[in-house]
């Protein structure tokens, strides 16, 4: 009676087994515990390389590293659909090159793992996650400050009424933080009927700006000068979808200079008084800088930092500029 009592036993084992072992995500698990994936400098080094499959392979081993670092093990099915893009950087100014990787998740989603070298591998250390799409990465220090600078896009235009290509900074205090953002290229359609269906002959509106921005490091500090271009169109087209004819309604251009505020961790323009409060703050911007300010020009807001590097908006009338 025992014999076929312990038969029934193993196979209800063996069964549990080949059910665990074909879980994909366990495979990879088990896999990972018993081979633990490294990124190496071979693996690096075929990335760039010229062999087709030399290359191929390591991006994949890449996007498996990156993803099993990051905790994204649920993402592993879509790897191959995914976008990488990796940066050899000397981030820690030791004359080894680090490695930065910006893994493009979707066509609106990405991240960045931060490898530092050691040896004849690099150990994961840093992450930035909840970007938008990634174009390029490249960093600037200044003293013992370290920025990374991403290049990001979010490309609503299909189907969509919206386009920004930006720059974006991150400085790395005990995390990397935003603390920069300005546009480069955008474009956005706005439709007066979608915010009150009653106006007669509604128009449409196309908003553009095209900025140059030009970042300027020197030994102690970093400042930016952004030089705008906003432009408004018109239609007057009878449609709900976006026309094929606008016309120049209105344009501007500006500069606006940033600096590097050590006090605030921030790129400001100016600093400021909040009138009934006497607090002083970082001005970050002001919203009658940006394109879309044209749709509503009731009132200015600015956007401020205070020294507990808490961001607020604030009503132009209760800000007092200092100069």
């Amino acid at each position: 009676m025992k014999k076929p009592f312990l038969i029934l036993i193993i196979i209800f084992f063996f069964s549990i087994m080949v059910i665990f072992f074909l879980n994909n995500n366990n495979i990879l698990t088990i896999k990972n515990i018993l081979s633990p994936l490294k990124l190496t400098d071979a693996i690096v080094d075929n990335y760039f390389s010229n062999d087709i499959e030399k290359k191929s392979e390591s991006i994949k081993r890449i996007k498996e590293i990156v993803l099993t670092d990051l905790g994204y093990d649920d993402w592993m099915d879509y790897s191959k659909y995914m976008n990488i893009l990796v940066f050899p950087k000397d981030i820690n100014q030791d004359n080894n090159l680090d490695v930065i990787i910006a893994l493009n998740l979707s066509k609106d989603s990405g991240v960045v793992a931060i490898y530092e070298k050691t040896n004849e591998s690099y150990q994961f250390k840093d992450s930035i996650k909840d970007l938008s799409y990634i174009e390029y990465v490249s960093i600037l220090t200044a003293n013992s400050d370290i920025f990374l600078i991403i290049e990001e896009v979010i490309d609503e235009k299909l189907g969509g009424y919206f386009y920004d290509e930006s720059v974006v900074i991150y400085y790395k205090d005990d995390t990397y933080k935003r603390i920069f953002q300005e546009s480069k290229n955008y474009e956005s359609y706005f439709y007066e009927g979608w915010k009150n269906n009653d106006i007669k002959n509604p128009k449409w509106f196309k908003l553009i700006e095209s900025n140059l921005i030009d970042i300027v490091p020197d030994d102690s500090t970093i400042s930016i000068d952004v030089n705008k271009q906003l432009e408004v169109y018109t239609s007057d087209e009878s449609t709900t979808s976006i026309p094929s004819n606008f016309n120049l309604s209105e344009d501007k251009e500006f500069s606006i200079n940033y600096y590097w505020s050590d006090k605030y961790k921030y790129f400001i323009q100016q600093e400021g008084k909040i009138v009934d409060t006497g607090e002083i703050v970082g001005i970050i911007s002001i919203s009658d800088q940006n394109v879309d300010s044209y749709l509503n020009k009731d009132k200015v807001i600015y956007k401020i930092i205070n020294d507990a590097r808490d961001i607020k908006l604030e009503d132009s009338n209760n800000i007092r500029v200092l100069e």
